[in-house]
């Protein structure tokens, strides 16, 4: 490869050369009495002497780069204007040419992204995974944020784009002048762990080398990643990290630096710098050639001391925030809120490329309020995404690894942790607990916002996990400003409550408060108006559970108690002996949290108490219909009877229950929507599993002829079926034969409820003759 040096040498040689005798003497004249850059002239006697190919050398011996630019002046000066402009071209056209270069290594370099857990040689084009995420450019009123922090499911997605509609921008108008016409030499972009940041950052590089994002703007975009210059011990310079970014050691620098006001240096992640950024002189550099320590580059970048006609962009957290604004001279503010539900479909299609497993994956949110709450954050949705993706290369549906909401944030708080390998390593047991703490207490007073004095309360002020969990915001207050802490959303402000509760507490061996804690924890929970308690309670089971347990201890260094387990069992059962038992959503609730800890020894304790389920006349969700599957599943009794009239069933929710439907004798699933599959998945349930149904309700559910045969037929084989509801469905002549067949052969079927219209007068007139027929046994056919 040519040399810089070579490269100068040759480009001002043509100039030279292109100057008759009287021009050259003209131009060794006049550079004899112009002011050289760096007060540096060369000799008289070297100057005098030289011919064209030594001048050369002389004026890249003493002026190097700068050469060029003097040697245009002084052609200017003597009157060679085509000469200048020549030679202004021919500088123009190797920067530009060097800067398609440039572009096209970082295309190499950003194309292509690399999941947290690739194996070697796996790779995805990040335009495929990439998603625009949501992006404000004002910060929110406190009311504002405890509204988001509060909101669950839908409503949340409602007020995060509602948010968006008022204060929204895009990547490409980061540097957009602002009202006033002025456009921001610093733009900061914040947002909390497992948002998107780097991400985004990758896609601006990407954007910036396929020639479609500040194409106008600047001429070079560099990007320093924090978590590398932390590590960075011996001194550099500024040209060094250019050169560095470049992957060439003879990369034009020094042409590159002559226009700052066309460069864009990207800081990703400042709050992952491990040292603090002085503000005093001795830290301060502003020459791009000086060698001094990372620290000090980066302090006098970001305090605009070096190249302060560049452009910033700046990452980070918002526990750094504070920090980062005291290097700060007049920064934009930005905050990525995460993803749209339109976004997070979009990634979902984009992961699986097979709109059935996208469906599949998306329904398991849908169906789960706190999982869907948090799917903004789109670390949440890859850690779905991929596990979901291995459940379904060998099973049609999902099964153990992510079935409960306890499950997807102990897999999110493992990735984040994981992810920052530093924090985990400096952070103990004991650090953690102090996060559970203030979670646990804020949870008990119902409290989202901490302030300074919470967190050196809980010993936090000081942690390293406080950045990694906590979102940090400021607020104005009169003419001031303060500043309060939140978890990223109450679910996991709840999720760690429960945590507290679980942890066993250092030294080993120490008497264990959170006995008596969670005994009071299980009555409070009993209240009325106690009800935020819910999802916290709900945890607890979650996190009880073995599996969990071996997965904390073995990943999280969690080392948890033996008390909890126990505790809950007797609570259970305690429950279940109440009298009258519970009904509708408190019974729900109480499902969901046996169903939450996965230990078929819970429902195996207290389902006996329930053979009686009704949940009628409530919208049930999927997560509904495993969780009851789940407790019926495990139950000692096998005559259970569940009533889920009018609640908004589909074929889905038939097939999720599946598993619980062998120990029940009564199923009404009146007034939903079932429809032909939906019946049809029933009767493949109910032949496999060899059911012993007494009664089935299918009234009002959509059916038609073309479910008859099969329905007629399954239940034909029955020695069980007493009573059979098929009121208000459409089936008429066609299905007669079938329905003829089921009232003969089905001997133990005493009741039959059909809408007799749509079989004409004389279908009905034939099934009252089969009714007569069979009048033998006890039989009632009501039309």
């Amino acid at each position: 490869m040519e040399s810089r040096r070579a490269i100068m040498h040759n480009l001002l040689l043509d100039a030279l050369e292109d100057l008759g005798q009287d021009e050259f003497d003209k131009f060794k004249f006049k550079l004899r009495t112009t002011a050289a850059p760096g007060d540096q002239n060369i000799p008289f006697g070297r100057l005098e002497k030289s011919k064209r190919e030594e001048l050369v050398e002389l004026l890249v011996e003493f002026y190097e780069d700068k050469a060029a630019t003097l040697m245009e002046t002084i052609f200017e000066d003597i009157g060679l204007k085509n000469n200048a402009s020549e030679l202004r071209k021919v500088v123009g056209e190797r920067v530009q040419g060097y800067k398609k270069k440039y572009a096209k290594n970082v295309m190499e370099e950003y194309q292509l992204t690399e999941d947290r857990n690739s194996l070697f040689g796996e790779s995805t084009p990040l335009n495929s995974r990439y998603i625009e995420l949501l992006i404000i450019k004002k910060h929110r009123p406190q009311k504002e944020r405890e509204h988001e922090l509060l909101a669950i499911g839908r409503k949340h997605l409602e007020i995060l784009e509602k948010t968006c509609s008022d204060y929204s921008t895009d990547i490409k108008y980061l540097f957009k002048p602002d009202e006033s016409g002025v456009t921001p030499r610093t733009v900061v972009l914040q947002g909390p762990a497992g948002i998107g940041k780097t991400m985004t950052i990758q896609k601006i590089m990407l954007d910036w080398a396929a020639g479609e994002l500040y194409q106008d703007m600047f001429d070079y975009v560099f990007c320093l990643r924090c978590r590398e210059l932390s590590l960075t011990e011996e001194a550099n310079s500024l040209i060094d990290l250019i050169v560095e970014q470049c992957q060439d050691t003879y990369a034009p620098v020094k042409e590159i630096l002559a226009c700052p006001e066309k460069l864009l240096f990207i800081i990703d992640g400042f709050d992952e710098l491990c040292f603090s950024l002085e503000p005093t002189e001795d830290h301060i550099c502003n020459s791009p050639y000086s060698k001094v320590s990372m620290k000090d580059i980066l302090n006098s970048l970001l305090r605009k001391k070096l190249l302060p006609k560049s452009y910033l962009l700046i990452t980070t957290r918002p526990g750094a925030a504070e920090r980062l604004q005291e290097c700060l001279k007049f920064p934009r503010f930005m905050e990525i809120l995460g993803f749209s539900e339109k976004g997070r479909h979009k990634y979902f299609f984009n992961f699986f490329k097979d709109e059935r497993k996208a469906n599949i994956a998306l329904r398991f949110i849908d169906d789960t309020t706190a999982v869907s709450t948090i799917c903004f954050i789109p670390i949440v949705c890859w850690i779905i995404c991929h596990v979901i993706k291995v459940e379904l290369e060998t099973e049609d549906e999902i099964k153990d690894t992510l079935d409960t909401t306890t499950k997807v944030f102990v897999q999110f708080s493992h990735n984040l942790l994981k992810h920052d390998s530093r924090k985990l390593k400096k952070s103990s047991l004991g650090e953690f607990r102090k996060l559970c703490s203030m979670a646990q207490a804020g949870i008990l007073e119902q409290k989202i916002f901490f302030e300074e004095k919470d967190l050196k309360d809980h010993s936090l002020d000081g942690s390293d996990l406080k950045d990694l969990f906590l979102d940090r915001r400021t607020f104005q207050k009169g003419i001031g400003r303060y500043s309060l802490y939140s978890f990223l959303h109450l679910c996991f402000q709840e999720f760690f409550a429960a945590m507290w509760y679980i942890l066993q507490e250092e030294p080993a061996g120490a008497s264990d408060n959170n006995e008596g804690d969670l005994k009071r924890l299980l009555i409070e929970c009993e209240k009325p108006g106690n009800e935020h308690l819910t999802l916290t309670l709900r945890f607890i089971f979650g996190l009880s559970s073995e599996k969990v347990r071996v997965f904390l201890e073995q990943t999280l260094q969690c080392k948890t108690s033996d008390l909890v387990k126990p505790l809950l069992l007797q609570r259970a059962e305690e429950i279940a002996a109440e009298h009258p038992p519970r009904k509708g959503y408190c019974l729900l609730n109480f499902f969901h949290s046996l169903f939450e800890s996965q230990e078929a020894e819970f429902a195996e304790r207290v389902m006996h108490s329930f053979q009686t389920i009704d949940l009628s006349y409530r919208a049930v969700s999927m997560l509904d219909c495993r969780v009851l599957a789940f407790c019926l599943q495990h139950s000692s009794v096998q005559d259970h009877s569940i009533d889920l009239t009018f609640c908004r069933l589909k074929s889905h929710h038939i097939k999720a229950l599946a598993p619980g439907i062998k120990t029940c004798t009564t199923l009404e699933f009146g007034s939903n929507k079932l429809g032909n599959s939906g019946v049809k998945v029933l009767c493949a349930i109910l032949k496999e599993l060899a059911c012993n149904i007494t009664i089935l309700d299918l009234s009002e559910n959509y059916l038609t002829d073309a479910c008859a045969q099969e329905l007629c037929a399954t239940l034909s084989t029955s020695h069980t079926l007493q009573r059979l509801s098929l009121l208000d469905n459409s089936f008429t002549e066609t299905s007669l034969p079938f329905i003829l067949h089921l009232m003969e052969t089905c001997t133990s079927l005493s009741l039959l409820r059909l809408d007799g219209y749509g079989f004409g007068k004389k279908g009905r007139k034939r099934l009252r003759q089969q009714e007569e027929k069979i009048k033998a046994r006890p039989f009632l056919l009501l039309m």
